[in-house]
């Protein structure tokens, strides 16, 4: 076969020299290389975006774990540091300042229809917040940390009594809307 193929090339060579290739092949040819090297979008696969995502949530799983570990650590220490002075006046305290929370988020839960009133309610509530962090400062460096945290103690205890007013209004408020819808119907 390769016989025959060099027999018919060299008896055919003058026709092959006398043949010119069209006169646009050659850029029909460089048009089809430039479309092959055209850089492809790259889409980022399934298994990259998965990849990115598992990293996002790994991070975010540790910065949270950390902050959650640093809260609690912090939030014990103090804890440590207030039944040290007197352990009575510490169980104390944190009763009342998970009372405290718990009433904050009661009163936030209802005060969701009325957000004016809650803004007030907010303002008074954020005073006793801040003369709480004031005492938790003063605690540090206190001479008679007892006495201390009885102020702690009643900040707290007013706390609640202002948060529980507060919810009687809300309720109050409450019944008296559904009160006159009921009226309506």
């Amino acid at each position: 076969m390769k016989k025959d193929l060099k027999t018919f090339i060299t008896e055919n060579r003058a026709a092959f020299d006398d043949v010119n290739p069209p006169s646009m092949l050659w850029q029909r040819i460089a048009d089809e290389l430039d479309k092959n090297e055209q850089p492809q979008r790259h889409t980022p696969t399934l298994r990259i975006q998965l990849r990115r995502l598992l990293k996002v949530a790994a991070i975010t799983f540790l910065i949270g774990t950390a902050g959650m570990v640093i809260y609690f650590y912090g939030k014990q220490q103090a804890y440590h540091d207030y039944s040290k002075v007197n352990p009575d006046l510490a169980a104390e305290q944190q009763i009342y300042a998970q009372l405290v929370m718990q009433k904050k988020d009661s009163v936030a839960y209802i005060a969701t229809s009325n957000p004016t009133l809650y803004g007030e309610f907010s303002k008074v509530l954020n005073q006793m917040e801040a003369n709480y962090e004031a005492l938790k400062l003063e605690f540090k460096e206190s001479p008679n940390k007892a006495l201390t945290l009885e102020a702690m103690i009643r900040n707290l205890q007013a706390q609640i009594e202002v948060l529980s007013q507060q919810l009687e209004v809300l309720n109050y408020i409450n019944q008296t809307k559904s009160q006159a819808r009921n009226e309506q119907i």
